[in-house]
């Protein structure tokens, strides 16, 4: 019977068919769907001249079903389809100056984890640390292979003549591996060919019983459930060991409201008092915001459908593991932090009670609040009167459409966007006004202002911030001829505009849709402050948490300066510009500032791998010390928060799916252990902050090259 079983398994084994990817046309590009080996976006091509430099800019994309259509600056165009396993591009009206076209494809930094990749008979495995130098590999070749520790592959065949460069972008702060295929453009033959090739059918086992690399040895690694359970008593002597100093109930500095004039006005609030801005809070004392984001689990959990036999273990969802499994999801995602958490404590995951372990022991590290991406819990921030901040309810899963092609951006001009705000607001917004544990609101994460200019004369006139565009330009302009003559246009009336992608290629274009841009921004935010005011006067307005490459707007800065009352800004950096922050500081009039989002990962003592990386979690806390202490001293900034509580999965967070980040940015481990070396630096910084606010301490300054001058993000 035996034999017969493990034949019959054979059999089936060596007949099953490979698994094929699906190609989709999208407003990016071709996207390979490879399952489990995760999803890339072949990029549309751009143009380049002899002297290989940018020409003929995309000016719009469209895609439907199998078949997507690029125009470019000039009226070149390029026709892209897919069937089965091809990509065909037909390009016509190319310029004579365009030599070549490329391609561009982002392999996720997860490949570093024992995957390959081969350029023709060139092969190599995925660097693991960031490589002294960026380049990987530099050579002509019409085949490229990636395959991942599982033994799955993704092989493409490119057209012939092909030259490609695959880089490691760690080297520009950006944890991805980019690949290049550059194609010379022979106008005789104006079509082209890639053809993509998965095996799809190999699997390891991956990630041990506890969520952890089964590949990588490092001090924190759990090893056994026995030692997970003789972690409750460690804990208890760790955490009474430390000494924090001592608060008001909110974490703010005992006697500093009178000694600096600060009123108490029952909620948190800002005050400039003696050339400095302070943040207050509701009793009348200074307090810094030392935050928390991802406080309730959120990046622990990760995609697990397709996958299954990477991981030692997986409970049923029927089992006393039932919480750990995210909900609403038909048990596609789990957490093993939380499965750790269930064993290690004997008891099923709720909000509150996980709320209720965590907030004495953040407190014991000196954080004093709950940062972004984090739910109220129902009773545990009352019961210990801890501070939070939250999120307005307009995010884009809550029904509210964005504009195509700008992360979370909605068009302010469209009635209906407006009406669904208010409807969200009306119906969240008013059961919080009166609490005074509230800090303020962010608006949404990140938004890609800096992407409009760009987007929005390229989309057609369903979309009213289009339409609102041409009335720009035809009260602008008055006459077509008029407009022509400034764009470099041949438009026949205004009204053609609507659906036609609008090249901005002349200095007068560019400057129309700055000016237009500043009416967009100004609606755009008048409209948020407007409707949030209906129904909280008390909390404040933290601005959106922008990127680095989105803040360095001043236009945006002013106008967004007049209708918050916080800027915050996700400032992902090694070392602090000072010189940046005032200046945006001075852009927005003088807001307060709040760095919103940062973190330091440590890839070779946490099994975990990518994101900004140092070299050992003592450096992680070296870090936070000089980024907390050198922005804090500047005046005007009144708190940061820290990204995250908890590890990402090892298999990277659920949203992503198989593309997920799977970095070590928590203050503990999937284990539920904190990394002691990293918050020992962290509390030096948290216990004197208010020290340090009040000129009674020197800021630290890590010397450290790598932190003394900044590093911009790409």
């Amino acid at each position: 019977m035996l034999l017969r079983h493990l034949l019959t398994l054979f059999l089936i084994a060596t007949t099953l068919p490979s698994l094929a990817a699906e190609l989709k046309t999208t407003p990016a590009g071709i996207e390979v769907v490879a399952g489990s080996l995760g999803n890339f976006v072949l990029t549309y091509p751009e143009f380049v001249n002899a002297s290989s430099q940018p020409v003929h800019k995309q000016t719009q994309a469209s895609a439907s079903g199998g078949t997507a259509t690029v125009q470019y600056e000039g009226g070149a165009q390029c026709t892209m389809t897919v069937a089965k396993d091809e990509i065909t591009l037909t390009f016509s009206q190319i310029p004579a100056d365009v030599a070549s076209w490329k391609v561009t494809t982002l392999i996720d930094i997860g490949f570093a984890k024992g995957g390959t990749w081969k350029v023709g008979e060139t092969a190599g495995t995925f660097p693991a640390e960031k490589p002294k130098t960026p380049q990987i590999a530099s050579l002509g070749s019409t085949t490229f292979q990636v395959k991942n520790a599982q033994g799955q592959s993704l092989d493409i065949t490119t057209p012939d003549f092909a030259f490609q460069q695959l880089t490691d972008n760690r080297e520009w702060n950006w944890a991805v591996y980019h690949w290049m295929c550059l194609v010379p453009y022979l106008p005789d033959s104006p079509t082209a060919t890639f053809k993509i090739t998965t095996e799809l059918a190999a699997s390891a086992k991956l990630v041990d019983a506890f969520g952890q690399s089964i590949k990588d040895a490092f001090p924190n690694k759990l090893l056994n459930e026995s030692d997970l359970k003789a972690d409750v008593a460690a804990d208890e002597a760790y955490y009474t060991g430390l000494k924090p100093p001592a608060t008001d109930k909110f974490g703010g500095l005992p006697g500093s409201g009178e000694k600096l004039s600060l009123k108490a006005t029952g909620f948190f609030h800002v005050e400039a008092k003696g050339g400095k801005t302070w943040l207050v809070d509701p009793e009348g004392q200074a307090f810094f915001h030392l935050g928390i984001c991802g406080f309730a689990p959120n990046d622990d959990y990760t995609y697990i459908k397709g996958r299954e036999s990477i991981y030692e273990w997986l409970p049923s969802p029927q089992s006393e593991f039932t919480s750990a499994f995210r909900p609403g999801d038909d048990h596609a995602h789990f957490s093993f932090y939380l499965a750790n958490t269930i064993k290690k404590f004997g008891a099923p995951y709720d909000l509150d009670t996980h709320a209720a372990r965590m907030i004495p022991r953040v407190r014991q590290w000196g954080f004093n609040s709950i940062g972004a991406f984090s739910p109220k819990p129902p009773t545990a921030c009352e019961k210990a009167s801890f501070p939070y901040v939250a999120h307005l309810p307009i995010n884009e899963w809550e029904g509210l459409p964005r504009i195509p092609g700008a992360h979370e951006v909605w068009d302010p001009y469209e009635p209906a966007t407006e009406a669904k705000i208010a409807e969200n607001l009306a119906r969240e917004l008013p059961a919080h006004a009166q609490d005074p544990l509230l800090i303020g609101y962010f608006i949404v994460n990140e938004p890609r202002y800096d992407e409009l200019p760009r987007v929005i004369p390229s989309l057609t006139g369903k979309h009213a911030c289009k339409r609102e565009l041409v009335a720009f330009l035809k009260k602008k302009h008055a006459t077509i001829d008029a407009y022509n003559q400034a764009w470099q246009s041949q438009a026949a009336s205004f009204e053609s505009l609507l659906d036609a992608g609008l090249a901005v290629s002349t200095d007068q274009a560019k400057a129309d849709v700055r000016a237009f841009m500043a009416e967009f921004l100004e609606t755009y935010f008048a409209q948020i402050e407007r409707l949030y005011r209906r129904h909280d006067r008390n909390h404040l307005l933290l601005g959106s948490r922008l990127q680095p490459i989105t803040i360095q707007d001043e236009t945006l800065c002013r106008i967004m300066g007049r209708h918050v009352d916080v800027v915050s800004y996700n400032y992902y950096t090694y070392g602090v510009d000072k010189a940046e922050l005032s200046r945006i500081h001075e852009w927005s009039g003088g807001r307060p500032m709040m760095l919103s989002e940062f973190f330091w990962s440590s890839p070779k003592d946490s099994g975990l791998i990518g994101g900004r990386e140092v070299s050992s979690q003592r450096e992680r806390g070296l870090a936070y010390r000089n980024y907390v202490e050198q922005s804090a001293v500047l005046g005007f900034v009144v708190g940061i928060e820290w990204f995250t509580l908890v590890d990402q999965a090892t298999t990277g967070r659920w949203f992503s799916k198989y593309n997920g980040e799977s970095y070590n940015t928590g203050l503990i481990s999937v284990a539920d252990r904190p990394w002691k070396d990293m918050l020992e630096e962290m509390m030096k910084t948290n216990y004197a902050i208010y020290d340090l606010l009040l000129g009674q301490k020197k800021p630290f300054q890590w010397d450290d090259s790598r932190f003394a001058v900044p590093t911009k993000a790409p």
